[in-house]
């Protein structure tokens, strides 16, 4: 069977990839941290998520998504950090999700982004395939036409992750280890980076 081409993720499109991605990403020890009540998780990420999505990634044109529940949200160049006029504008709604986890938010999102390389690169903001379609070969699929875009502009690609078990799979596509940082109390945050084949 041919896995579909992933197409361009349309704001029309923001709160189905938001709920594929709070499924896939529910056990994700950074999530996890963030929201460690499982009672309401599924409900606040998938809530966070099309914020995030809508209000900061989704304009940008550079994310993805596949039929049979796969998105990857992307930043272009230039746009890794999201404005600060935008997080003004979100920060409300935001403190209202977290809750009394807003301090743990602010420590995990203040390392991911104290870690930003200075070169320009395309950053992998959130990658997930909807735990019923996981193993078809989705992940890599949404990937691709970014990672080929790298390679053609030979620029390099940058993403973080909480979960260990995600390290094969990204070294898989020609990620490598960059750093890590432990968050006390929390995950550790490891840091890939792609060079341009």
């Amino acid at each position: 069977m041919t896995t579909p081409a992933p197409a361009r993720l349309e704001r029309s499109g923001v709160a189905d990839a938001a709920a594929v991605l709070a499924r896939a990403l529910a056990d994700d020890p950074g999530w996890i941290h963030i929201f460690p009540d499982p009672g309401p998780r599924l409900v606040r990420m998938t809530r966070m998520l099309r914020l995030m999505i809508d209000r900061a990634y989704v304009a940008h044109g550079a994310s993805l998504v596949m039929p049979g529940g796969a998105a990857a949200v992307w930043a272009p160049p230039g746009a890794h950090d999201v404005p600060a006029l935008t997080m003004l504008r979100v920060a409300p709604r935001l403190a209202w999700l977290l809750g009394r986890r807003v301090p743990a938010g602010i420590r995990l999102f203040r390392a991911m982004s104290a870690a930003t390389p200075s070169e320009p690169h395309h950053y992998l903001a959130i990658l997930g395939v909807d735990p019923a379609h996981q193993g078809r070969g989705l992940g890599v699929a949404v990937m691709a036409p970014t990672l080929a875009r790298c390679d053609h502009d030979r620029t390099l690609a940058w993403l973080e992750t909480t979960n260990p078990k995600n390290h094969s799979f990204y070294r898989r596509v020609g990620f490598e280890l960059a750093h890590e940082t432990a968050i006390p109390g929390g995950p550790t945050i490891s840091f890939f980076a792609r060079q341009p084949r």
